[in-house]
């Protein structure tokens, strides 16, 4: 009996099937039937011979509803952010500020050492964003008369920290050794890991792991080490940007710089000028004076310079390792002639022309823009990028962009150094020699 009525269900719900297809056939917006099928099959239900009609169909349209792909790209690479590595709000006592040491990277003051005595929440490595609510770049910025205060503190990211690292060559294990000095900045480093030293009083250094920046604390100074430096992941260590005035080059370098500050970084120029207000050291220029400057040229220390109302401005070839040293690539936007220093096997630069469109293609780009440069200034343009591009430094150009369009200028641009990472690159021999 049951089986009966599973047959008659069966049966029963073909056919609704076929009904309500026979009803959505019309809706099918340019469709059509392009195959039928009817099969007819008799079964054999408990003795009893039922028919069973089956029809396929195979319906055609041409409508059809796209939806766009979401963006699965993660936000901070689908990593989720540490707490240890979050900024946090901490209180100290201004004595206690004044005990420690720092250093001003970038605009920003960096924690090199603490005491041992005494816990607080300030660790070395750590940068101070504010004091009270008021922003921090230099140790006098954190005078403060009250008795406690409340920092803005966050780990200070590999490159905005001392560029000095080294591989430890022997295990060490600060809750194992009764000499330790501080029990609550306790390092623990095996074989092989690579630590950021932020200070040595030639006893004790004040470290952290670079694979681990919250974990940081004291190493002897006689652990054996091994210096090692961190190279960018582009296999060159400077980036030429060259071009003329009204292409966009400083535009694409400061886009560059804002898009991974982690791998790219320019170098602070120097100038014997006075400072200015609000300018700060190391941050807009490095000010010397105009006799310190011109020492550096005699002694062959500057990649290029000039005057200017008596002022002189460069940039030393210092600047330019302190960046690689932090293991980034230095961006330049210099004039050929700094291919002369440049071109070598220490800078090994990778060189990029940002040239301007055929000047009828440039008139017309230039026609749409609010404030017009005119035709006469733009045949300046083209005339001068022409010269860099057939001139005695033309041979060390590896790659050469026409600036249209400044975004999708930049987005070939990141396309060529992101070549520079998966692709084999061929450099002069004498690079390696």
């Amino acid at each position: 009996m049951l089986s009966l009525q599973l047959a008659a269900s069966v049966q029963s719900l073909l056919s609704r099937i076929q009904e309500y297809e026979k009803k959505d056939e019309p809706a099918h917006n340019g469709g059509g039937l392009v195959n039928q099928k009817v099969v007819v099959e008799d079964i054999e239900v408990d003795g009893e011979k039922r028919r069973m009609v089956v029809t396929e169909r195979v319906l055609s349209s041409t409508s059809f509803l796209t939806q766009p792909r979401p963006n699965l790209i993660p936000i901070n690479g689908g990593k989720i952010i540490s707490p240890a590595y979050q900024s946090k709000l901490v209180t100290a006592r201004p004595m206690e500020l004044a005990q420690m040491e720092f250093q001003a990277i970038s605009g920003q003051l960096v924690v090199t050492k603490t005491l041992p005595a005494g816990r607080t929440h300030v660790q070395p490595g750590d940068t101070i964003i504010e004091i009270d609510g008021r922003p921090v770049s230099f140790k006098e910025d954190l005078v403060s008369k009250n008795e406690t205060v409340t920092l803005l503190v966050v780990p200070a990211p590999l490159h905005m920290a001392p560029a000095v690292y080294y591989r430890v060559l022997a295990d060490y294990d600060a809750e194992q050794d009764d000499q330790a000095p501080c029990k609550w900045l306790q390092a623990h480093v095996c074989r092989g890991d690579v630590i950021q030293i932020l200070s040595n009083d030639g006893k004790w250094m004040q470290a952290r792991k670079v694979n681990d920046l919250s974990h940081v604390g004291f190493i002897p100074s006689e652990i054996p080490l091994e210096k090692v430096c961190m190279l960018a992941p582009f296999g060159r260590r400077v980036l030429v940007l060259l071009g003329t005035v009204g292409v966009g080059r400083r535009t694409l370098k400061s886009m560059l710089l804002r898009a991974a500050p982690q791998y790219f970084a320019t170098a602070v120029p120097l100038t014997s000028r006075q400072k200015k207000a609000g300018e700060q050291e190391g941050r807009e220029y490095n000010f010397l004076r105009k006799e310190d400057i011109l020492q550096k040229i005699r002694d062959k220390n500057m990649i290029e310079w000039g005057e200017l109302e008596n002022n002189l401005y460069g940039t030393s070839a210092e600047s330019v390792r302190d960046v690689i040293k932090s293991g980034r690539m230095c961006v330049l936007d210099c004039s050929p002639q700094a291919l002369g220093y440049l071109y070598n096997s220490e800078f090994m630069p990778f060189v990029v022309h940002v040239a301007p469109p055929p000047l009828d293609e440039f008139a017309q780009i230039e026609s749409l823009r609010p404030n017009r440069r005119s035709l006469q200034d733009l045949a300046q343009i083209c005339s001068e990028s022409e010269k860099i591009a057939t001139g005695p430094f033309a041979n060390h150009i590896h790659l050469t962009l026409v600036s249209r369009n400044i975004d999708v200028t930049f987005k070939r641009l990141l396309d060529g150094l992101e070549l520079l990472r998966y692709e084999t690159q061929w450099i002069p021999a004498k690079w390696m020699s």
